[in-house]
């Protein structure tokens, strides 16, 4: 079974054991992490298939500004997907003291680095949960919404041995902002050349390539989703995002930005959900032709999280289903023997 297939049977089985019996729910768990800059509280989802013996993927979830760890839970119904697919979910969660809206500071220099501000505070939050259940390390991916996705991206720039994989909703590139000005200009027009920041990028990964497994993360797949409605941010962020990392992921292939990941897609569908929105779906490969990067771009949709269960300021219900295709997606970027393939759109899901 190849690794598209593997993906559509799991949202397949999600969407069928969704519709014949509610699912047995998992429960929350609270606690506390920190590092040198501070400590944060987290909300951490546990689904009732786990098992202490089994090692579990986790998916780190960053809310946007104005919003709790449960306002993301809700708008995103990731625990739901988590409770079928059985992975763990934590939700760092930002203080009214380190930022009066709550929104993660993707846009200071110092939150920028590994081992300082906010991503040695979500690291430190990721060690706390491995040290309490059995976490498969290989597994373990970043997600987020608004600041949450910049944050998100932040984080596998500067912990790329923690993480597999990256989903943003209505994100920014890595530093497309390193002040409040530039910050508040990036998310109206975008930020600077996205290429130049692919290679800070991968600098900042170099970093920690003592820490990488022999072999392992020299590549970092990344998913996108954006609304072209969106009011805040720009969808030109969603392209300056993919171009960022298919750089970064150029030099991550062999060391040099020698285009050997070049960020050109190798296939853009147009298809719609069933009374909901339209949207356009482009992938990206690498140098194997193994699956790298997904935009998804929708239609109508504003500074929202695509498929919510429920409309809501920030989630909206018609478009394609986030959770279930960042989940999907993970999977299928993990499994690097199998090269990704075109296989037909039917233009409706």
């Amino acid at each position: 079974m190849s690794a598209q297939q593997s993906g559509i049977l799991l949202i397949v089985l999600i969407t069928l054991m969704s519709l014949t019996r509610e699912a047995r729910a998992g429960e929350w768990v609270n606690g506390n992490a920190g590092s040198a800059a501070g400590s944060r509280n987290y909300a951490l989802w546990v689904p009732s298939g786990y098992v202490k013996r089994k090692p579990t993927p986790l998916l780190v979830m960053l809310h946007g500004c104005m919003q709790t760890p449960q306002d993301l839970a809700a708008i995103s119904g990731m625990n739901s997907v988590a409770d079928f697919a059985n992975f763990l979910v934590v939700y760092p969660e930002q203080t009214k003291e380190a930022n009066p809206l709550r929104c993660w500071n993707w846009f200071e220099p110092k939150h920028q680095a590994r081992d300082s501000g906010e991503p040695s505070i979500i690291a430190a939050i990721v060690e706390r949960v491995r040290s309490i259940y059995n976490v498969d390390a290989k597994r373990t991916y970043v997600a987020g919404i608004s600041a949450g996705g910049a944050m998100a991206v932040v984080m596998g720039a500067t912990y790329p041995d923690l993480f597999s994989g990256i989903g943003v909703s209505s994100g920014l590139a890595f530093k497309a902002g390193t002040d409040v000005q530039s910050g508040l200009a990036a998310m109206k027009q975008g930020g600077p050349d996205p290429s130049q920041l692919g290679i800070e990028a991968f600098n900042s990964m170099r970093l920690s390539w003592a820490k990488l497994r022999a072999g392992d993360k020299r590549r970092m797949p990344v998913i996108v989703f954006h609304g072209d409605a969106d009011p805040y941010l720009n969808p030109v962020n969603a392209e300056q995002v993919i171009v960022q990392w298919a750089k970064t992921n150029d030099c991550l292939d062999d060391g040099r930005a020698n285009d050997s990941v070049k960020g050109q897609p190798v296939q853009t569908s147009d298809a719609s959900v069933r009374d909901g929105r339209s949207y356009t779906k482009t992938v990206y490969a690498d140098s194997k032709g193994r699956l790298l990067m997904e935009k998804w771009i929708v239609k109508g949709m504003g500074h929202a999280w695509s498929g919510a269960p429920t409309a809501s300021p920030f989630g909206d219900s018609k478009g394609p289903n986030a959770s279930l295709e960042m989940w999907r997606f993970f999977g299928e970027a993990s499994l690097l023997s199998s090269p990704w393939k075109t296989t037909p759109q039917k233009g409706r899901e």
